[in-house]
């Protein structure tokens, strides 16, 4: 074995034994979950000075960034550092996407609006994350996964439809309430059933019974009823040596949560895919059909041996770089596309670059840097505006603040269109009824409404929000959209 080898299975090492709170503060935190203006562009970046501009993902200056005349130093971290704040920044992460300017990280889908990572032929997505292969018409929803259909306000669903207020759903329909079932249909506050039809409270009903009851559901009630869902605790399911909750068809794992059909790990969040994946250690969310020995990982692609990398598309053997599109044996690079052999976005020879790695990983192991993610100092984003706060809340400013991670104090402030009016929730009762044939219905003015929620926090209800809702008989939401993502985000 060589030394370079050596030194990756060094990395591979120390990942596997990273503290699950230390993996969400380091990984989680490069995932913004709230978009601004800045630079007059709607952007996953804030404007801090941790990066030098954006600039629409379409311009081609972003790519092929090469750099020439650089010499490659000890302070390795200094210097990627430098690189990333030097290299204009994407102001959203979308690849072949329609209509979906206000949402980050649509590949191959359309109609996606505030929502993150939406892959692979999905359409009509609103407030969810983790949205992946053919789903369609998802609301409030986190990680819903293979052909799922009209899904809202419901987390962890695999390959199933009409799913409303559940979590924790394995190829299952016409779902309400519930928790932790799989091939299972006509269900209404049931939890923990297998093949089961025509069932409320984990009873059985008659087809007509059911159908009775069904009708009885208030809309005043749902938001109560959702609330006692979260409250139970979701199990894995078809796992085998596997703790954590929320896993599906997983073996092996540990500190996983919500991952579908992987294979040996630990730290995992929002991970998986039908194809299955194995030997992954401290990642937050992927893409990609099918991953292998992925080693501190953020929101990355199809590939295989990614170490300590953030967004990197169909590539191998990638260390240290952010958002690099098919490339390989690349070192501190960013923002490459078709790329080999390339260290600190410089080319080099194939044993030019073995040479440098060796020297760059030699000097890392010798100060005790080698494996650890990249510093706080660089991350662009408030901490409090991320996925890490949403998976684990209790971070206080003093720890975030200690370590040099950017927290945002001052409320985010939203312009209300001159002239717009002002419901609070607590008034949006006014603008739901039953009609004369009892049948749940809202008053299409709430479109031109502005809501805001006790929090003092304000939204607005969407067209393609309020077809869903009337469709399906469903409440105005409560809360505002943030809000409803931290309950999805909870680990129960």
């Amino acid at each position: 074995m060589n030394s370079l080898q050596n030194r990756q299975l060094k990395i591979q090492e120390k990942r596997k034994q990273t503290p699950w709170k230390e993996f969400v503060m380091e990984i989680a935190s490069w995932s913004p979950i709230s978009y601004s203006k800045s630079w007059w562009i709607i952007s996953r970046f804030p404007k801090t000075d941790r990066i030098k501009s954006i600039v629409k993902f379409s311009d081609p200056s972003i790519m092929d960034n090469m750099k020439h005349d650089d010499q490659v130093n000890c302070d390795f971290f200094n210097q990627v550092s430098q690189l990333f704040h030097d290299t204009p920044s994407p102001n959203m992460r979308n690849k072949n996407a329609e209509n979906s300017d206000y949402s980050d990280v649509v590949v191959y889908s359309k109609n996606a609006y505030l929502s993150n990572t939406v892959i692979n032929w999905c359409e009509n997505v609103i407030y969810s994350i983790s949205i992946k292969d053919n789903s369609t018409n998802i609301i409030d929803s986190m990680m819903v996964w293979n052909n799922c259909s009209n899904i809202f306000t419901s987390k962890n669903v695999i390959n199933s439809y009409n799913v409303f207020y559940s979590k924790n759903i394995h190829n299952s329909s016409d779902i309400w309430f519930s928790t932790n079932l799989i091939w299972c249909h006509n269900c209404i506050w049931c939890d923990s059933l297998e093949n089961k039809t025509y069932h409320i409270n984990n009873n059985a009903y008659t087809k007509d019974q059911f159908d009775e009851e069904l009708k009885k559901l208030s809309k005043n009630q749902f938001i109560q009823n959702y609330t006692d869902v979260l409250k139970k605790k979701t199990t894995n399911l078809l796992c085998e040596q596997t703790n954590g909750i929320s896993n599906i068809e997983c073996e092996n794992l540990d500190n996983w949560y919500y991952c579908y059909n992987v294979k040996n790990g630990k730290n995992l969040f929002l991970h998986g895919s039908a194809l299955g994946s194995e030997y992954a250690y401290d990642c937050y969310t992927w893409w990609s059909p099918q991953v292998k020995n992925f080693y501190a990982v953020n929101a990355s692609w199809n590939g295989e041996y990614y170490y300590c990398c953030v967004g990197n598309d169909w590539g191998s053997n990638m260390f240290y770089s952010i958002n690099c599109d098919n490339c390989s044996f690349c070192l501190g690079c960013i923002w490459l596309k078709n790329k080999s052999y390339c260290i600190l976005n410089k080319q080099y020879t194939k044993e030019e670059r073995y040479e440098k790695v060796d020297e760059i990983f030699s000097q890392m192991e010798q100060d005790g840097t080698l494996g650890e993610f990249f510093p706080a100092t660089m991350n662009p984003f408030y901490f409090n505006d991320t996925a890490a706060y949403l998976i684990d809340p209790t971070f206080t400013k003093e720890e975030v603040t200690a370590k040099w991670y950017l927290r945002r104090d001052e409320p985010i402030k939203v312009d209300i269109p001159e002239g717009m009016d002002v419901v609070q929730t607590t008034e949006l009762d006014q603008y739901e009824w039953y009609d004369n044939e009892w049948n749940r219905t809202i008053n299409a003015d709430i479109l031109k409404k502005v809501i805001q929620d006790e929090q003092g926090n304000v939204y607005r209800i969407i067209p393609m929000e309020y077809k869903f809702l009337v469709k399906h008989w469903l409440p105005l939401p409560r809360k505002h959209r943030l809000e409803r993502m931290k309950e999805n985000f909870r680990i129960q």
